[in-house]
């Protein structure tokens, strides 16, 4: 998946992080290239930890998940399923 700046900055203020767009950008491609190489599994439990944490803030856990589901459109088929299984354990 190849998201360039422009759409970084966008999915940055769709999370409510505008205010710091540029360190949010470099955060969100910095942990991209984290889970590089990280096996299903593991991602699998750091998505449950994660979940934990987004649903402290309902509000701001909806708006997540509606900027998570906007990646769908740029990804190609193999990423959209494991997108789609990432958001199904983020929902349950």
């Amino acid at each position: 998946m190849d998201l360039n700046q422009q759409m970084l900055s966008d999915l940055a203020a769709q999370l409510g992080l505008e205010d710091n767009a540029q360190s949010a950008v470099k955060a969100a491609v910095d942990v991209a290239n984290d889970y590089k190489n990280k096996n299903e599994d593991v991602l699998i439990t750091e998505i449950r930890e994660l979940k934990k944490i987004m649903k402290n803030n309902p509000a701001q856990y909806q708006k997540q998940i509606t900027a998570i589901k906007t990646l769908r459109s740029v990804m190609n088929p193999e990423q959209q399923r494991r997108l789609d299984k990432m958001i199904r354990l983020l929902e349950e």
